[in-house]
């Protein structure tokens, strides 16, 4: 019984010593749920650290990470070594807001790039995006501009109802302008105009015009 309250004593003793002014290397040990604290333990003693500001990279549990003590504060400046994982997460500790600023900036991945968020807005003189197969899927897709240009070799457009509304449309097809419906109608308020070289209607079961005037020429 002695020595089992000697080794508690000894292990509190441990515990409770305070680290040296200096820098100390450290194993992280548990991390907050906010990121800016972190457990670590220095030559089997455990202590509370706080993540410095400049310490972009995350710690997580087992990572190796460099320590300065001051006045009875401890920071974690760095992270050394990570073995136990091999992803990383840079931003502020205390879920803070950050901002990355420069002349040119370039994100490179190898494989992918995740963007999440509950809103994501950008803004840009010029937006360029290149891609072999883009994929957008949303519950409501609004696009407002001045001027929109679309150039596609092949165009695609699937939905279950489309409603396209404009001051002023023009369209030019150049070759052949082909359209399947079960059912079209079309509304014109003023004058409806069409000239063609050559114009054929062929219906399978009845044709009707119907006006006060009609004239055939």
């Amino acid at each position: 019984m002695t020595m089992t309250f000697r080794a508690a004593n000894e292990i509190l003793a441990m515990t409770e010593r305070l680290l040296g002014p200096g820098h100390h290397t450290a194993r992280v040990v548990s991390v907050s749920d906010d990121g800016a604290t972190v457990v670590v333990e220095v030559a089997g003693a455990r202590h509370t650290a706080t993540v410095a500001v400049g310490c972009l990279v995350r710690p997580i549990p087992q990572d190796a990470v460099l320590l300065f003590s001051e006045a009875e504060q401890t920071f974690v400046v760095t992270v050394l070594e990570r073995t136990g994982s091999s992803w990383g997460m840079i931003g502020l500790p205390g879920d803070r807001n950050m901002s990355i600023e420069g002349e040119t900036i370039t994100i490179a991945a190898r494989r992918r790039i995740s963007l999440r968020a509950d809103s994501i807005d950008l803004q840009a003189k010029l937006l360029a995006v290149l891609a072999d197969k883009s994929t957008w899927i949303g519950k409501l897709y609004t696009l407002i501009a001045d001027h929109f240009r679309c150039l596609a070799r092949i165009q695609e457009a699937s939905a279950d109802s489309l409603t396209v509304k404009a001051v002023e449309r023009i369209a030019v097809i150049e070759r052949i302008d082909s359209l399947q419906a079960q059912t079209q109608a079309v509304r014109v308020t003023g004058i409806a105009s069409e000239m063609a070289h050559s114009k054929v209607i062929s219906v399978s079961e009845d044709l009707r015009l119907d006006g006060k005037r009609v004239t055939v020429a």
